[in-house]
């Protein structure tokens, strides 16, 4: 649920155009989508996400038929086009949390790394089809998070137990939440990248969130 929310969040500030009509597109990402245009035999279609600076969507016949374990193939091809997407060891980069094995199709989900830690909202889905060929890339990733880390992580300076009683603060009704899910990730739309707490519990029903700096403890508007 925290991950839907964030990546809801994350998408709204999205402006979602075909790379046709886009004129933002660095020079490196371009080269490398006429790369896969062309192993996709024309087949390719594409959504650019000018906040990201990365695709929102690759479709098509990207890759050959395949044996290799669903796992392999998706490390494999993204391996090819990380650059896109400002990644540098994909392995490291991006972690498998689940492989989603359907009649016709299988769904491998990844989760962006940064300095052993999860980055807010991104994920990406990779679908293959039965043959092993990756038919479809959809998600948030934002681009160069080291570089705006300027190659450093962030060591909290508030715990997870000091950013829930500034939680409660902030929101007394925390208090009647029958549980809380705590999570720190980086927030890629934060200036400067920041570490955050972020606690999500029930209020009135409804799932919310709150943010907290890991290094003010101030809360996250």
């Amino acid at each position: 649920m925290f991950t839907k929310m964030i990546l809801t969040l994350l998408v709204s500030f999205s402006s979602l155009i075909p790379i046709t009509e886009n004129t933002e597109i660095s020079k490196r990402s371009q080269r490398v989508l006429q790369n896969i245009r062309a192993e996709s035999e024309n087949t390719l279609q594409v959504k650019w996400n000018t906040v990201t600076q990365t695709p929102e969507l690759l479709s098509g016949n990207l890759t050959k038929p395949s044996a290799h374990s669903p796992g392999w193939i998706t490390y494999n091809y993204l391996d090819k086009i990380k650059t896109m997407y400002g990644l540098k060891h994909v392995n490291k980069d991006l972690k498998i949390i689940s492989v989603d094995k359907g009649t016709t199709s299988i769904k491998v989900v990844l989760q962006r790394q940064l300095f052993k830690n999860s980055v807010c909202g991104n994920q990406l889905i990779v679908e293959l089809d039965s043959s092993g060929v990756v038919k479809r890339i959809n998600g948030t990733l934002h681009a160069d998070l080291e570089e705006k880390r300027l190659g450093r992580p962030m060591y909290p300076a508030v715990s997870v137990e000091e950013a829930k009683r500034i939680a409660l603060t902030y929101d007394d009704s925390l208090k009647e939440s029958k549980s809380v899910n705590v999570e720190s990730c980086y927030l890629p739309i934060r200036e400067g990248v920041p570490l955050v707490h972020v606690l999500t519990y029930e209020r009135e029903g409804r799932q919310v969130s709150i943010m907290i700096h890991s290094l003010t403890g101030r809360v996250i508007e």
